[in-house]
């Protein structure tokens, strides 16, 4: 097929190549993680976590999208997904915007953590507890790790390779298929919030995540780089795995205040007022650009 074969087909038709494409990268990635389990035979369970994320990522996250925009957009890749050098001043208030609104995000986990379904709904609730702790385990039996070269892989795996790969689906494809379908820019964002937050299947924790994937749709859209939500969502992510309590650096106790420290509403109050600015000043930046392209 040529380069922007879909193009001019329907937002359903070009969400529904989408889905097939990331089905068909799953199915491949299912079959080379079969292919490795030989190779990987005696090795520890976190290092195979960490090998089997590598390959996800690289497959379903980050090559998915690529064949993804190279069917549906003629234009050049780099055009396309936005691939554009930041200007520096935007990707830095990115930077303080991602760290800024942490406190708030806290607060709404802490909140989502504690709703409960109806009673006539308790089987699917109790289904929702289990998928959740059984992600907790999988989550610290990668976390836990007594040496810099595990934590430095984590940083990499967690931070760095989910970052890129999950901005390159849902903010530079999906999110963009969205815009263009909706015909608007903020419907768009929170569609693809929703859809990012929801295939993470960690329903207690959906309200948060579909809030950061707004707060990264946004920076997608108003920095007109694709490069600062990828360095926001790579920020955050770094900073969970560094401030776990189960990283081999656990003693350390910045790590320990920062990760005990309760939700305190003076925190959430001035972390939100300086994430509201940053983005403030953002949305002026694209307020700037978007005049001076008419």
């Amino acid at each position: 097929m040529k380069k922007g074969t879909f193009e001019n087909t329907s937002g359903f038709a070009q969400i529904s190549l989408l889905i097939l494409i990331f089905v068909f990268c799953a199915l491949l990635c299912i079959i080379l993680l079969r292919l490795q389990m030989p190779l990987t035979s005696g090795m520890r369970e976190a290092d195979i976590l960490r090998i089997t994320l590598i390959i996800q990522d690289l497959i379903i996250f980050i090559l998915a999208p690529l064949l993804a925009q190279f069917l549906i957009w003629k234009e050049p890749t780099k055009k396309a997904l936005q691939l554009t050098v930041p200007y520096l001043p935007v990707l830095l208030w990115g930077l303080i915007a991602i760290t800024s609104v942490s406190p708030l995000i806290d607060l709404l986990n802490t909140w989502n953590q504690g709703l409960h379904l109806p009673e006539s709904m308790k089987g699917m609730e109790q289904w929702m507890i289990s998928s959740e702790r059984a992600a907790e385990v999988t989550t610290n039996t990668l976390l836990n790790t007594d040496n810099w070269g595990g934590f430095m892989t984590n940083i990499l795996v967690i931070a760095v390779m989910a970052g890129i790969g999950e901005e390159l689906m849902f903010r530079g494809v999906l999110q963009k298929i969205l815009i263009n379908w909706t015909r608007s820019i903020h419907w768009g964002v929170l569609c693809a919030a929703i859809i990012f937050s929801a295939i993470h299947f960690q329903f207690f924790g959906f309200l948060p995540r579909m809030i950061l994937g707004m707060v990264l749709g946004y920076l997608y859209v108003w920095s007109k780089s694709i490069w600062v939500p990828i360095a926001a969502h790579t920020l955050n992510n770094a900073l969970t795995v560094a401030l776990t309590s189960s990283t081999f650096n656990k003693e350390d106790k910045l790590i320990e205040v920062a990760s005990g420290t309760p939700n305190n509403f003076g925190y959430i109050l001035i972390g939100t007022a300086i994430f509201a600015f940053s983005m403030w000043r953002i949305w002026r930046f694209y307020q700037a650009q978007s005049a001076l392209n008419e």
